[in-house]
């Protein structure tokens, strides 16, 4: 047998340094763009709840509300019914001062406007990449899941005594919608510390580094 020659060959030198492999291969490297990205969403639930509480504290200051407004409110419901369920002004007026004497607009609304501010500070603690801010808008979230479905049930009671039909289905539906789309909220704010990289981009100095037997 003759041995062919490939013009090239391979040595082993048992005093050839191994090579080195990098420490940071399977390292988990930050996420920057995940909180950011959150705190923007926050920042736009901020105004939503905002905008919500106005509503709730604007119903809740009004003695009164106007012919007017109580039409436009009942035109669709009345709409949609055959008529032997038809609300009139004066019934809808009574459970307008049911629902203020209930606290139920001033909790809903209170509740959703201070979880708005929190929100919003949250939201822009997460643009800094700040780790506080996403503690800060759970906390807001869930003030406002609290706040939002005591006074949705409180307003609910109000509406069981004195409405029917479909306006007394709509305010059924809105407690539960209230609290789905708070605990949606609550999600979201905790994604930043739950998810691995973006509680890296929050707390750096939470970092592991690996070392090999070479560096120690």
């Amino acid at each position: 047998d003759t041995d062919v020659d490939l013009g090239f060959s391979m040595r082993m030198d048992e005093n050839q340094p191994e090579a080195d492999m990098p420490t940071d291969l399977f390292a988990i490297r930050p996420d920057t763009k995940g909180p950011k990205s959150i705190g923007v969403l926050l920042l736009l639930s901020a105004l939503l709840l905002f905008g919500l509480a106005y509503g709730d504290i604007s119903l809740h200051q009004a003695e009164d509300l106007s012919d007017e407004e109580v039409d436009l409110i009942l035109s669709t419901p009345n709409s949609q019914g055959d008529g032997t369920e038809d609300i009139s002004v004066e019934q809808y007026q009574k459970f307008h001062d049911a629902a203020r004497e209930s606290g139920g607009y001033a909790l809903r609304g209170y509740g959703l406007g201070l979880a708005g501010i929190m929100l919003l500070i949250g939201g822009i603690m997460l643009l800094s990449l700040n780790g506080a801010g996403a503690k800060l808008a759970v906390g807001g979230a869930t003030l406002g899941m609290a706040s939002g479905i005591s006074g949705s049930l409180l307003v609910k009671g109000a509406a069981d005594t004195h409405l029917v039909g479909v306006l007394l289905l709509t305010y059924e539906i809105t407690t539960y919608l209230c609290g789905v789309c708070m605990a949606m909220c609550i999600g979201l704010a905790a994604l930043p510390l739950i998810n691995a990289r973006a509680r890296l981009a929050l707390y750096p100095e939470n970092r592991v580094v690996l070392k090999t037997d070479s560096e120690e």
